[in-house]
């Protein structure tokens, strides 16, 4: 049975909110921040909002360093401007790097917004099944999601004819995204904006009978990707394959074409790696995401490999939704 979208938390305000708290003549670090977010895994994303957000006189982003107390790169492009600022508030600055054992700050308060949705995902792994679909799949979707320059989200769908690849029919919609790129938080960004996406496709007639999906299917860490998220919300079959390994560990040494492998994770099998061409020397990940086994999965994505790296519909929805994103 279908379930209703998360409320979404606003990431970047709640960074803010936390970077705020650092006082003057204290420091902190990215990780510092992202635990402090809920989960060290978005440190990156930290480090990133650091160097590029609205930046004036009164922004303490001079205060966030490197684990190991090293200033790292600053929003106006000069570690030297970070230090004067530091050594104005009385953070004393050697070899640019400062003693957190002194200076450290930590005692942040929020509500960890990370946690949450970690135990959302968590929960919806429950409701994931992972059985075959009931019926057979003559047609099968793509949905792919690429970026303007000014951030909106554009995705892409298409349908084909899974005998013989051909494109029946595709669309597009665009959305702001408020959500981050965090890994293994993709759901949160993406779906949205890929139900929106799916409601349009039921409006004009052109549902799939299976939906791969460019993100993890079970294919992650709590079992619970974009894939399988997106097909529990929806009450749909769905697959998901990306182009890089999310978890788990398998062995490609001498993978062959059209030839897959299992993906472990914790003793489990939870996915595939399949070679999808000669010429491609790279494998493709591909999992179950909801009302879909793993054998079934892979004989649909296998059968939709024509030649190229990615199955026909992922590899025209990613075509359009990148024309799309371009042209704004």
């Amino acid at each position: 049975m279908p379930i209703a979208l998360p409320d979404i938390p606003d990431l970047d305000a709640c960074l803010r909110g936390l970077w705020s708290q650092i006082p003057r003549g204290r420091v902190t670090t990215y990780g510092a921040l992202a635990d402090a977010l809920g989960d060290r895994i978005a440190a990156r994303w930290v480090g990133h909002v650091a160097m590029h957000h609205g930046h004036d006189d009164t922004c303490p982003c001079h205060r966030i360093v490197r684990v190991d107390g090293s200033l790292g790169r600053y929003v106006t492009g000069s570690a030297r401007d970070k230090a004067e600022r530091l050594v104005a508030e009385g953070v004393a600055v050697v070899d640019e790097s400062v003693d957190l054992a002194h200076y450290r700050f930590a005692d942040f308060v929020g509500r960890r917004p990370l946690v949450g949705l970690r135990r959302l995902q968590a929960s919806l792994a429950d409701r994931v099944s992972l059985v075959p679909p009931e019926e057979t799949a003559w047609r099968v979707g793509g949905v792919d999601v690429s970026y303007t320059a000014d951030g909106d989200g554009v995705a892409g769908y298409v349908l084909v004819e899974a005998a013989s690849g051909d494109v029946l029919w595709k669309t597009i919609v665009r959305r702001p995204v408020r959500f981050p790129y965090v890994t293994s938080y993709l759901s949160f960004r993406e779906l949205p904006l890929l139900v929106d996406l799916l409601d349009e496709v039921d409006r004009q007639g052109h549902a799939a009978d299976v939906l791969l999906v460019d993100g993890t299917g079970i294919l992650h860490p709590r079992r619970s990707g974009i894939a399988a998220h997106l097909g529990v919300v929806r009450g749909q079959p769905t697959v998901g394959v990306t182009k890089k390994l999310l978890c788990g560990s398998v062995d490609l040494a001498g993978l062959g074409p059209n030839e897959s492998r299992p993906v472990v994770l914790d003793g489990e099998s939870i996915g595939a790696a399949i070679r999808p061409t000669a010429r491609s020397r790279r494998a493709i990940f591909v999992s179950p995401g909801h009302r879909m086994d793993m054998a079934t999965a892979e004989r649909i994505v296998g059968g939709l490999l024509r030649g190229r790296r990615l199955p026909e519909p992922l590899y025209w929805a990613d075509r359009l939704s990148r024309q799309a994103a371009r042209e704004g």
